[in-house]
């Protein structure tokens, strides 16, 4: 088997630098092949023979789908070599980490089974990695296991060699014909930059990153979420009433389902039990994770402090109710054995209390997003040199544990860059010391809480609630503030977009008009979003930040005149239609266009609207 070297980069790195990037990539492959949910280690075994000969055995071998399609934590490693016809190349050694390990010139096998995120078009896939230790190289290999789909992996084998405090190379097994082979872009231009990437980081990557869907089977989870997905997903993105994105809101809720109904049956295998567990969600919002949970067999409620489009069209068995949380002894569900808490936004802290006062029970699932303290004011972080939000999930952390739980922490597979959740699911004290932890719990409260005492009928309206968890803590208003500049004085809006406009014009970019042969349009230049900032007054600026959360906000509800990508805005040109845009108008082709709003450009553009009529998508 030939290699060849299809890219080389000069790296200052140590080997061990190296083997922990390479423990990185192995660990989190879906970092960097987006088609992977997941990923499983089969086994790690030393090698004893030529490493080329066993590769050649295992690109010959046929794999039977049978073998591989189920869980495989239960198949006996001897099994496995067997079945993949290895077994007089390898030998059994003690497990260890074999990353951490300095001078071991020996040479292992570790088999992966990768998962796909789409079950349609992609095959789970075995992947083999050799870590050859004494020369700082691994060489890895895919096959697939259903034959009439894609392979997650390259279709060809590769090799990383790293020299120390010289170079690293990536290499691609040289195939006999000519053919083009894409996926050898994919390790130059994908694979091999990001581990060229981790090598270089000055922080120790693996020592604080958490590990996800650690507390679930990740091939379950794969399983689990395809099936939910399709029997939930396109209908709700279909029927998607509300304002927000339905591609990322309907499977993030859908991801979280999956992981909860996963979670909620190993827990009921622990304690050997066949009753599905209750739950209510606080702060529910559209409702969405509520139903998927109900409809797959678990009681349970949804509550928030108003109702969503959405809301109408859930069957009966949904339960949703509208109601506004004050943190009080009114507000425990004694009878419910969990509490969730997913993007809970000011309840965020008090999740593991209202679990903890509920029952000696009662569990949760806590997923923060926004940073909250007690009483509902905004979260100030205290250390600079820590992000508010990775101080934020530290100080939650104790929050939970103060309650009285141990709290493991896992990460979730959503489109989200907040997917940190908190489980609480076992009792660090004894039931019988129960009322001296609900003193420690209250001594928490008060001293997060401001010490601003504001009045009873403030809180909860004309009638006060008695027992009150903290007579600091605001609710969030039943009435969602309109922030999308609507509001905003219809002059002050005017004076706004024709200062962008007119700056835009100054810098004059003139383009030629296809369909006016000889003319050209002047298409403006680009401005960053802090310098047409500078451009306007420190008092329209605060209007901004008051009416609808900034300038930015603004100038992308303008969308029809302007266009901002990566923080720089520009005229969005007439007539020039977005690939997303042009298939919906290919599917509804039937249906002429509906022109409503009038043309900027035409009207306020010194050189007209380069569009003809016909093309642009206003009135002219």
């Amino acid at each position: 088997m030939n290699f060849e070297q299809i890219a080389s980069e000069s790296t200052n790195s140590s080997v061990s630098k190296f083997w922990k990037t390479i423990a990185i990539w192995m660990k989190n492959p879906h970092v960097v092949n987006r088609r992977i949910l997941g990923s499983r280690e089969l086994l790690t075994i030393q090698v004893s023979y030529n490493i080329l000969d066993i590769l050649e055995r295992i690109e010959k071998l046929h794999i039977e789908s049978n073998d591989f399609e189920c869980d495989l934590s239960s198949i006996d490693v001897k099994y496995l070599l067997n079945t993949l016809n290895i077994t007089e190349y390898c030998q059994l050694f003690e497990c260890k980490d074999l990353f951490e390990v300095s001078n071991d010139d020996k040479v292992y096998l570790c088999i992966r089974k990768l998962l796909p995120r789409n079950t349609q078009i992609f095959s789970p896939t075995l992947e083999f990695v050799f870590i050859d230790k004494k020369s700082a190289s691994i060489i890895s290999l895919h096959k697939r296991i259903v034959l009439d789909k894609q392979s997650l992996g390259p279709s060809t084998a590769y090799s990383v060699q790293h020299h120390e405090y010289d170079s690293t190379c990536i290499n691609v097994h040289k195939l006999d014909c000519d053919s083009y082979d894409k996926s050898r872009d994919w390790l130059r231009f994908k694979l091999f930059p990001r581990l060229i990437k981790w090598m270089e980081s000055e922080s120790d990557v693996t020592s604080s990153r958490i590990s996800s869907l650690s507390l679930v089977s990740i091939e379950r989870y794969t399983l689990l979420y395809n099936s939910l997905k399709e029997k939930y997903g396109a209908k709700m993105v279909k029927i998607w009433p509300e304002n927000t994105d339905p591609a990322k809101f309907v499977y993030e809720d859908i991801a979280i389902a999956t992981y909860l109904l996963l979670l909620w049956e190993k827990e009921r295998l622990e304690k050997g039990t066949q009753e599905l567990q209750s739950f209510v969600d606080l702060g529910c919002g559209n409702g969405l994770l509520v139903h998927v949970l109900s409809s797959e067999g678990h009681r349970g409620t949804g509550i928030d402090l108003r109702s969503r489009k959405i809301w109408n069209l859930f069957p009966e068995s949904t339960h949703l109710q509208v109601s506004t949380i004050v943190p009080s002894s009114e507000t425990v569900f004694p009878g419910v054995d969990w509490i969730i808490g997913n993007h809970s936004d000011e309840l965020t802290p008090w999740i593991p209390v209202i679990a903890a006062r509920s029952s000696y029970e009662c569990r949760f699932f806590l997923l923060p997003c926004c940073a909250y303290e007690f009483d509902g004011t905004k979260y100030r972080r205290c250390n600079a040199g820590e992000s508010q939000y990775s101080e934020y999930m530290s100080y939650v952390k104790s929050v939970c544990e103060g309650c009285g739980f141990f709290t493991q922490v896992d990460r979730l597979r959503i489109p989200s860059t907040k997917r940190t959740c908190f489980v609480g699911w076992k009792r660090t004290y004894a039931r019988e010391d129960s009322v001296t932890l609900d003193i420690d719990i209250q001594k928490i409260i008060d001293a997060r809480s401001t010490v601003v005492t504001r009045p009873r009928e403030e809180i909860v309206g004309s009638e006060a609630k008695e027992d009150l968890w903290s007579s600091n803590f605001k609710p969030r208003s039943s009435t969602e503030r309109t922030r999308n500049c609507t509001q905003l004085d219809r002059k002050l809006v005017l004076d706004i977009v024709n200062v962008v406009a007119e700056h835009l014009l100054r810098a004059g970019r003139k383009i030629s008009l296809e369909q006016r042969p000889g003319e050209t349009w002047n298409a403006g230049g680009q401005i960053g979003i802090g310098d047409v900032a500078k451009l306007l007054t420190p008092e329209k600026l605060r209007q901004l930040r008051n009416e609808c959360g900034g300038l930015q906000t603004l100038l992308r509800n303008h969308n029809h005149i302007f266009c901002v990508t990566q923080g720089q805005v520009q005229f969005r040109i007439p007539g020039i239609i977005d690939k997303r845009k042009k298939a919906r108008r290919n599917r509804n082709s039937k249906a002429p266009l509906r022109k409503i709003k009038p043309c900027w450009f035409h009207k306020n553009h010194p050189d007209g609207c380069p569009a003809l009529d016909i093309d642009c998508d206003f009135q002219h």
